[in-house]
């Protein structure tokens, strides 16, 4: 049997509670033998993910609305990379719907702030 592509209607995509208070998250593709995930991020206006780093390589375009990452405000159609040591933290007045792909399955590594990671090593 040949492999097939995956095309999810805009209206057929499911959104369920995100990870952080006041997001949203809807799985679009997954590959578990090797943990890489696409999905969609949406942030209501005011919320915030806090400052943290990536166990590995992590893949963003805005494709509605605007978001601030420490200091550099992202809006539709900008694109970002982050890996291992380059830490931000996350927030919108505005809310924002983000397309994101990462190397790892966000469900078993939920990103710690990084003052809680530090606290964990015993800095």
């Amino acid at each position: 049997m040949d492999k097939q592509h995956v095309i999810i209607e805009k209206a057929r995509m499911q959104w369920e509670k995100g990870i952080y208070a006041d997001t949203e998250m809807c799985y679009l593709w997954s590959d578990d033998s090797t943990g890489r995930r696409c999905f969609l991020l949406k942030m209501h206006p005011g919320s915030s993910i806090p400052m943290h780093d990536h166990p590995y390589r992590e893949i963003a375009i805005v494709t509605e609305g605007e978001v601030r990452l420490n200091e550099d405000v992202m809006r539709a159609g900008d694109f970002l990379t982050a890996g291992l040591g380059e830490s931000h933290d996350v927030y919108t007045d505005t809310g924002c719907v983000m397309f994101i792909y990462v190397d790892f399955d966000v469900t078993e590594y939920k990103l710690v702030p990084l003052e809680d990671e530090q606290a964990q090593r015993g800095r």
